[in-house]
């Protein structure tokens, strides 16, 4: 059975285009276009892995993060966000609670190796 991945963007072009990489790649891809509905889509689909962009409108990608770990059902969940605004954002992601942050924009054989990475770290857990 494919891991499922949940993508959390407002950029409707970026969300499409990391949906159709990791779906070629085998995964089965779910999609929200802000925190609000990550935080919804996270619970009705319990995706193995959640990829988030930091900057939304609404509710942003950190307090998605944050709303999560504090659910017992997401506490060990992977995720992997996203900023365009380098270390200080990355260094706010992890404090929040993500696994890892990573600079935005990332080449595609990037996110495809950060992705399998954090999955197989999972299921070792």
């Amino acid at each position: 059975m494919p891991k499922k991945i949940l993508v959390v963007e407002d950029n409707l072009d970026m969300r499409e285009l990391v949906h159709l990489y990791l779906s070629r790649e085998g995964f089965l891809v779910v999609t929200a276009s802000d925190g609000r509905e990550g935080l919804y889509m996270a619970s009705a689909e319990n995706p193995d892995l959640i990829i988030t962009d930091i900057n939304m409108p609404g509710l942003d990608g950190l307090e998605m993060v944050k709303q999560l770990r504090s659910q017992a059902a997401f506490k060990d969940l992977p995720i992997l966000v996203f900023t365009a605004f380098g270390i200080v954002e990355r260094d706010n992601a992890i404090r929040a609670g993500a696994t890892r942050a990573a600079d935005k924009p990332m080449d595609f054989e990037s996110l495809i190796d950060e992705v399998n990475e954090l999955l197989a770290q999972s299921k070792d857990q």
